[in-house]
């Protein structure tokens, strides 16, 4: 028998934010995990990031990007 494919990453963040055992607390875990790293990404020199498959200033700007939006959803 042939096993289904994997989640795609937005299907097994959606299940995390909408199926779990700690009801809505998960909604603000997640969150809090989002704008931790993104501060501690956002913090640091872009060269610094840099991996064999990903470009630190790419990474950063994903971190400024985060960081953009959850100031706009949470500011507002």
């Amino acid at each position: 028998m042939k096993r289904p494919p994997p989640p795609t990453n937005v299907e097994f963040v959606t299940d995390l934010m909408e199926f779990s055992a700690h009801g809505a607390l998960i909604q603000a875990f997640v969150l809090q995990a989002l704008t931790y790293y993104a501060q501690k990404v956002a913090a640091a020199d872009p060269e610094a990031l840099d991996t064999g498959m990903v470009s630190g200033h790419a990474w950063h700007g994903c971190a400024l990007e985060i960081q953009r939006k959850l100031k706009q959803r949470f500011d507002s």
